[in-house]
């Protein structure tokens, strides 16, 4: 768990470095303010595309693989990226990049594989907290790099930095960690491929596709803030990448605090659905209360419930797949859960594109406020499902 732990740790550090200079450097290459949210949602348009394949075929041929292939690969969009001048190359970099993140699924499936359904959650929020502390250090870094040169918008030296944090998570999964599936666990997937089980099958079963459910609502509601933010801050607060890098951190800072020391106490005094409910609730408080913000500080008080109930959504809702899901198809259930995250994250933009167009940058919030909210319905049909019986494994 700690060798998994820094690995993502160092991966997304280097994905939190472009996060506040993204938006300015598609500007800088003829790409409008409201076509930016678009091409922010390409990134997940690729995640959601590879998160179920790499989660599927890690059932089959094991986590450490999957890792070490789909890391390689983030190297080299990475190396892309600093060299890039076109609004068509952006597009192109953005989707290979998210295809090759939606190793999410496996990282998600190994922690699964190595912990039992008390140990899970706690394991899980860790793992969360390995997220949360690389977006701290990436956003604020990579605000930081983005004033070393005379042109705010110059995304070169992330990109490369990016690279270099991502070859170190390679050499490290390379040389420390260990597959955590056993080969009957592996004969068990590949027998269950061969019979006609398909990852149709889990999107449709009682119990999970509720949770899948959720998963598309809140993440299509929280990546309307993600990419509006930076244009609403520049626009309403003035503020540039290292504001907006320093407002991600310390959002970023609570999330890892409420995952590491609260998310297994939680989860053993209100069980993970009533956590589940919780964060809808917390993220749709965020939206409202960004909205009147007039100062920085105000904004960073607003998100701190957005940030909780955030935090808390992705452990819960996960444990509770893990769970209802089959051993030997744990992979390929967390890879559609990470791919209902990256559809939201892809119909999340898509839509706030549209909607400030006609109501402005605050309108997105709003309307996210109203998604979120409508997540408590698929939750409580979730508990019902949840009784239904499952398939037995194939052998």
């Amino acid at each position: 768990m700690n060798v998994l732990f820094l690995i993502v740790f160092l991966d997304l550090i280097g994905f939190g470095m472009l996060i506040p200079v993204f938006p300015f450097f598609a500007e800088r290459i003829g790409i409008s303010p409201e076509t930016v949210i678009f091409f922010g949602g390409l990134y997940s348009f690729g995640q959601l595309a590879g998160a179920p394949l790499w989660g599927a075929l890690s059932d089959r041929i094991g986590r450490r693989p999957v890792l070490l292939l789909t890391l390689a690969a983030n190297v080299l969009a990475s190396l892309a990226l600093a060299f890039i001048h076109t609004p068509a190359a952006l597009a192109a970099s953005r989707i290979i990049s998210g295809l090759a993140a939606g190793n999410i699924s496996t990282a998600f499936a190994y922690v699964s594989d190595v912990t039992d359904d008390r140990s899970r959650p706690r394991a899980l929020g860790m793992l969360g907290v390995a997220f949360a502390m690389g977006f701290i250090l990436g956003p604020a870094l990579g605000g930081l790099l983005s004033t070393a040169g005379t042109d705010r918008s110059d995304i070169r030296p992330i990109a490369l930095a990016s690279a270099v944090l991502s070859g170190i998570a390679l050499l490290g999964t390379f040389v420390f960690l260990r597959e955590s599936l056993t080969d009957e666990l592996k004969a068990r997937a590949v027998a269950q491929s061969r019979a006609g089980r398909r990852r149709g099958e889990l999107v449709t079963r009682p119990g999970l596709r509720e949770l899948f459910g959720a998963t598309l609502v809140l993440l299509s509601a929280t990546s309307m803030l993600q990419v509006v933010f930076p244009l609403w801050a520049a626009a309403r607060l003035g503020m540039g990448p290292v504001g907006v890098g320093y407002v991600y951190a310390i959002v970023a800072t609570v999330s890892a605090v409420t995952q590491g020391g609260a998310i297994g106490p939680l989860t053993r005094r209100f069980g993970e659905a009533n956590i589940v409910r919780a964060s809808f609730v917390l993220a749709a408080i965020g939206f409202l209360l960004v909205i009147p913000s007039t100062t920085p500080w105000m904004t960073v008080l607003a998100l701190v419930p957005y940030s909780i109930g955030t935090s808390v959504f992705g452990p819960s809702v996960s444990g509770m797949i893990a769970k209802r899901a089959q051993a030997q198809e744990r992979g390929a259930a967390l890879g559609v859960y990470q791919g209902a995250a990256s559809l939201g994250r892809v119909v999340g933009p898509f839509t706030a594109s549209g909607i400030a167009k006609v109501a402005g940058l605050s309108g997105p919030l709003a309307i996210a406020a109203l998604i979120s909210l409508s997540g408590l319905l698929l939750i409580r049909e979730s508990r019902a499902a949840a009784t239904a019986p499952t398939e037995p494994a194939v052998t």
